[in-house]
């Protein structure tokens, strides 16, 4: 008596399993893990094989449960350590992933990258972050596309930048508050340290890598070796390197990782806050002109050193260049304003009429062409009757339309093709015919139908000489 083991229909086998497989030496290998544990294994966040393999076994095929044997391991891996073949297969086998997966990776990751953009990333006017729900609303309009295996820090980069450059939102990177320390001991302050001068090399490189004056924050005599500013997070490695300079001597301190605005909003706060952006948008704008023009009078003081006699010849020259300039100017005026004329509302309505007088020539012009083209099918047909011997009166028309109508048994009915009426049978019979035949061909050809005797007596073939 043969006994067998019997397994239940609605028994689920391999939950939570995720198949590493890996083809080598012409044999298949797989490892049965844990679903949440490849990805973290792979990014180095987990190290022990227990928490991610089911078994410490090497399979050739997980879903029957047939294990690989040692001979093919030594042959395709030259060992017969099964954990090591593991680590192996973890490293450079392909995870087989369902769409399920797939799509919880994406979103997950997707909502990394938004919550990266809410947390570090401001309204430039209000310094208030956006919510998670705004920024992945702005990334679809945007169209930026998230991967699921790249890096989130590098992806978080470019979507700021590709929100910032499609305007979807007024954002900006959350500025990070800082304080350049500089170095020397409470003993010092008055002695070979000059605090006074450092500070000021300081401020001078911040403002030229970019850092506003307004951004740097007024000290008090208690630190003052202390320069406490906002800046921007891209400028961090050449704060860094301004710190280091031998003309500061000090050390960088991160006080604030994102400085947001915090707090309830009212009217009169924004208002002002507003108010002291436009302020500060304004300063800087000065202060760059300013700059510019400095740097531009140096220059052309350098290059050409004029004196007082050339300075006045060129305001001369100047003054009768724009008089000049002015006149042509007003001639040209002069000139535009006369030969300008009024837009009159009548001509218009005159050329609309003129167009649709037009169409409607044309109109009649088409029908006259109709009622030629039917008039010349007309004279065709009397023809083509009266060389085939067949009268065509109004009242044979209208017996041979009552009679077909009618349906009676002694009715004749027409063929337009060949000419002529025919009985019910003999209709039949004609359209079966190669008389009938060889007209629709002709017909086709645009020649005129030929009739019962012409191709009894004539060759077919002669038609098409």
């Amino acid at each position: 008596m043969s006994y067998s083991i019997i397994q239940p229909t609605n028994q689920v086998r391999l939950t939570n399993v995720a198949v590493v497989r890996l083809s080598r030496g012409g044999h298949r290998f797989e490892v049965a893990c844990y679903r949440n544990k490849i990805v973290n294994y792979r990014q180095g966040t987990e190290t022990d094989l227990t928490e991610v393999l089911q078994t410490e076994r090497v399979f050739t095929n997980v879903s029957k449960g047939e294990f690989a044997n040692s001979k093919t391991l030594q042959k395709c891996f030259d060992t017969t350590d099964e954990t090591e073949v593991c680590r192996f297969i973890l490293d450079k086998g392909d995870v087989q992933v369902s769409t399920e997966e797939r799509a919880a990776q994406l979103e997950s990751t997707i909502r990394e990258v938004a919550s990266m953009v809410s947390e570090k990333c401001v309204d430039p006017v209000s310094r208030r972050p956006y919510t998670i729900a705004q920024i992945r609303a702005a990334m679809k309009a945007s169209g930026f596309m998230v991967h699921p295996t790249r890096n989130v820090k590098q992806q978080f980069l470019d979507c700021v930048k590709l929100l910032q450059k499609n305007r979807v939102l007024n954002i900006e990177r959350a500025k990070m508050q800082l304080a350049l320390v500089l170095s020397g001991d409470d003993e010092d302050y008055g002695g070979d340290n000059d605090y006074e001068e450092r500070r000021k090399n300081a401020i001078n490189l911040l403002t030229e890598e970019g850092v506003a004056r307004s951004d740097i924050l007024p000290t008090n005599d208690d630190n003052y070796t202390r320069i406490i500013f906002q800046s921007d997070p891209s400028l961090y490695r050449k704060v860094e390197d301004i710190a280091r300079n031998l003309s500061v001597q000090g050390r960088l301190e991160i006080i604030q990782q994102c400085v947001t605005e915090e707090g309830d909003v009212t009217l009169g706060s924004e208002l002002e806050r507003r108010a002291q952006h436009q302020q500060q948008q304004q300063q800087n704008a000065s202060h760059e002109k300013d700059a510019e023009t400095r740097k531009k009078s140096d220059d052309e003081a350098n290059s050409n050193p004029t004196t007082m006699e050339n300075l006045s010849h060129e305001l001369q020259s100047n003054l009768t260049i724009n008089e000049n300039a002015t006149l042509s100017d007003d001639d040209n005026h002069h000139d535009s304003t006369n030969t300008k004329k009024p837009v009159n509302s009548r001509k218009a309505q005159k050329a609309a009429q003129k167009k649709s007088k037009k169409a409607k020539r044309r109109e009649k012009e088409e029908e006259a062409e109709r009622g030629q083209r039917i008039a010349a099918e007309k004279t065709r047909q009397e023809e083509r009757a009266e060389r085939l011997g067949i009268v065509m009166d109004d009242n044979s028309n209208n017996n041979a339309a009552s009679s077909s109508s009618g349906g009676g048994g002694d009715a004749t009915k027409p063929c337009n093709t060949c000419g002529g009426a025919f009985s019910p049978g003999e209709y039949r019979s004609h359209f079966r015919s190669d008389w009938h035949r060889y007209n629709v061909k002709l017909k086709m050809q645009c020649v005129a139908a030929v009739s019962e005797r012409e191709f009894l007596l004539c060759d077919s073939d002669a038609f098409f000489d």
